[in-house]
């Protein structure tokens, strides 16, 4: 039985981002908040559950309660979630299983984070603040975020005999999306020899194979199709969703990557009756190269083994077999695991701007949290 047939994304917003400007995670959450409000056509009295999330950079969460009191939100249902980039799907499918039980009818969904201002750029001190639960056997022996997805990009490149102008490809892929968007953090053309020729973060990934460390906010409004149909914009359904967890750290994991992805996305298509190849546009996670691939070929989007070949084609381009990442991503956006959802509903409703993709139907979002460890799908459609 899919619960989510009745239920839609109403509303989307996302902050504004200054580079020279420090605000906190809350604020961020609430400039996106009152965005989907207006995009919905609703006002704080219509909505009665509040979902946030954060990567705990801020350097806590953003509690759910702090954002509905600044919104002036009396919610049936408060609560925060804590799977970092699966966090944002993952809000929107406990907010749909909570309206579809009738435990609320219109729920907020936000993710932000502050840390880009504070740390000025520096990923691996921003990498480790992110983190402030106990670690014994990875974290204290330098192996932070950028070194757990080069692990995982060198066995994928041992498996595959991949060379390091393979990953590059996914990072010029990106900027060619995000050349086009005016708030995109990353404009500037690129190219393979660039990217090989940025300095080295963890072997093999180089600095532009990484997403920039930013700040961000973002918001959905998500409610039964039925009220959804009375708001402002058109409503997009939730055609089907699925998640998947494993274990957390690398050292508990047997398999590289881990099947969370696959699992997660091989019941969101069992739940929409869908097949990988009727996705028309797709945003999956990217905050590294090695993510963008492993993400295409774990969700059934390609075989095994061709990820980086379809960004390096010209496959995921606007013209190309599957469009993908088609704001330019978190590779051009920086770490803002939420700017999958907006774009996703944006490509379904057909008013994604100069990037939207002709006659999408079928758009995917798709969120990692830690190395491939949990993981989270969302199907959408008119």
């Amino acid at each position: 039985m899919n619960i989510y047939s009745s239920l839609a994304i109403a509303g989307v917003g996302e902050a504004d981002l200054f580079v020279d400007r420090v605000r906190s995670a809350k604020d961020l959450a609430v400039e996106a908040a009152l965005k989907a409000m207006d995009d919905a056509g609703i006002r704080s009295h219509d909505i009665d559950g509040v979902i946030t999330a954060s990567p705990a950079a801020d350097p806590h969460f953003v509690f759910s309660s702090l954002v509905g009191e600044a919104l002036n939100i009396n919610a049936r249902l408060s609560t925060a979630l804590q799977n970092a980039g699966a966090s944002p799907m993952l809000g929107v499918m406990y907010a749909a299983r909570a309206i579809a039980s009738g435990e609320a009818h219109t729920v907020l969904v936000c993710e932000s984070d502050s840390r880009g201002a504070k740390f000025k750029g520096d990923k691996i001190q921003a990498m480790r603040a992110a983190r402030p639960w106990s670690d014994d056997f990875e974290d204290p022996f330098g192996l932070t975020v950028p070194a757990k997805y080069a692990l995982l990009a060198q066995a994928w490149m041992h498996r595959y005999g991949a060379k390091p102008q393979d990953l590059a490809g996914v990072a010029v892929a990106a900027r060619e999306h995000g050349r086009r968007q005016p708030n995109a953090l990353k404009k500037e053309p690129l190219s393979i020899e660039a990217v090989l020729n940025s300095p080295m973060i963890a072997s093999p990934l180089r600095a532009l194979e990484c997403c920039p460390v930013s700040d961000w906010g973002g918001a959905l409004i998500v409610t039964s199709l039925e009220r959804a149909r009375d708001m402002k914009s058109k409503p997009v359904r939730i055609l089907g969703a699925g998640e998947g967890h494993s274990a957390y750290h690398l050292h508990e994991t047997r398999d590289l990557p881990s099947l969370a992805t696959h699992l997660g996305a091989k019941r969101a298509f069992e739940m929409a009756g869908l097949k990988p190849s009727d996705v028309d546009v797709a945003q999956v996670f990217d905050a590294f190269s090695i993510a963008a691939i492993l993400a295409l070929e774990e969700i059934g989007l390609c075989e095994k083994g061709e990820g980086a070949s379809y960004f390096s084609s010209g496959k995921t381009a606007l013209g190309g077999v599957l469009p993908t990442n088609t704001t330019g991503g978190m590779m051009t956006w920086g770490n803002a695991h939420i700017i999958v959802l907006p774009e996703a509903v944006r490509q379904a409703r057909g008013d994604a701007g100069i990037n939207q993709v002709k006659d999408a139907k079928v758009s995917l979002a798709h969120g990692i949290g830690g190395p491939m460890s949990l993981s989270s799908t969302l199907l959408l459609g008119q």
